[in-house]
């Protein structure tokens, strides 16, 4: 079973409102933790994700493949974030902010989100009690809590979790290399 991945571009392209909204919601999530790793203002990271949402969607017609979008996306979250840094004089140490300014940095933070999105999708695709079980597992909680939490014998939450397990293993296979770069 592998998670495939349309390119949506396409549909987007071509003004599919509808195929835009489901983009916009999967990723302004992931863009809005991707400001946060530059300036800890909530509210001025969600402004600078939707900003740069509206303009991919001004620009559509300029983008011939989901890679184009999101590598635009994340360069404009960045660089607006950066701006803000500027523009608000927010670094009084000259070398911290050269440290978030540079290419490694943001490389490592745009790997670090798109893993993110990888594994989220992943586990959003196992059956419901296998996805409940993985995601209060990824909450810190122990099996007992875990059974506790929705009812069920411990042993079924072992079983559950180890049935999951494998399903990730064979979805996230052609995506072992990652693990190596977080």
């Amino acid at each position: 079973m592998k998670l495939k991945l349309r390119d949506i571009s396409i549909d987007i392209k071509s003004g599919n409102v509808k195929v835009f909204k489901e983009f916009f919601e999967t990723y302004y999530p992931v863009l809005c933790v991707f400001a946060q790793k530059y300036i800890l203002d909530s509210e001025k990271c969600k402004d600078i994700v939707q900003e740069a949402l509206l303009s991919y969607w001004q620009k559509k017609d300029d983008f011939d493949n989901i890679h184009k979008v999101k590598g635009f996306l994340y360069v404009f979250v960045r660089n607006r974030a950066l701006n803000h840094i500027r523009d608000q004089k927010i670094f009084k140490n000259c070398e911290l902010e050269s440290d978030i300014s540079c290419d490694s940095f943001f490389e490592e933070e745009l790997l670090r989100q798109e893993t993110f999105l990888i594994v989220r999708r992943a586990v959003e695709s196992l059956p419901e009690r296998m996805r409940l079980t993985v995601q209060l597992t990824m909450n810190g909680l122990k099996n007992s809590e875990i059974a506790n939490e929705i009812s069920i014998a411990e042993g079924t939450v072992h079983s559950l979790k180890k049935k999951a397990y494998a399903k990730l293993r064979i979805i996230l296979k052609e995506n072992f290399y990652l693990v190596w770069f977080i």
